[in-house]
């Protein structure tokens, strides 16, 4: 198992309510000046406590499948998957057949960001499923909740 593989199933699968700036570094796999430089630009929220600054599992949760690639994360999480992921938040095959432009433009984009098509095209369909947000909360069990995940 790779060293992000293993922090990987700690974050996902021995969730803690709070965690410490240096333990998000830790987790992260990242030095601790770019875990505040994070925070400096809001990408990541703390809080601020008697104990310190602490960011919630939730935030660093959500900033962690941002950071790692989602395929990463399922292969690191394995057959642990279900009982850290809800169902409606896991990768599934979905064959389409749309303009060879359309195609081009997400290969590109992607090869400039360095992520993968399916990363790309992903993140591009959740401002879809964002937007119609009110009705597909009334046509799909579990759509809130999942939308909301893992806040």
């Amino acid at each position: 198992m790779t060293y992000a593989a293993t922090h990987i199933r700690r974050l996902f699968l021995e969730p803690k309510d709070t965690y410490s700036t240096r333990d998000a570094a830790e987790i992260l796999c990242m030095p601790l000046p770019d875990v505040l430089g994070w925070m400096e630009v809001g990408e990541l929220e703390g809080v601020d406590t008697p104990r310190g600054v602490m960011l919630s599992w939730g935030e660093l949760a959500s900033f962690g499948i941002d950071f790692w690639s989602q395929e990463s994360i399922e292969e690191a999480l394995g057959a642990d998957l279900a009982d850290a992921i809800p169902e409606l938040l896991r990768l599934a095959d979905l064959e389409v057949r749309i303009p060879r432009l359309e195609i081009l433009a997400l290969e590109h984009l992607a090869d400039r960001d360095g992520k993968s098509v399916d990363t790309i095209l992903a993140r591009e369909l959740l401002d879809v499923v964002s937007a119609h947000s009110e009705y597909l909360a009334t046509a799909i069990p579990g759509f809130t909740a999942a939308l909301r995940w893992p806040q």
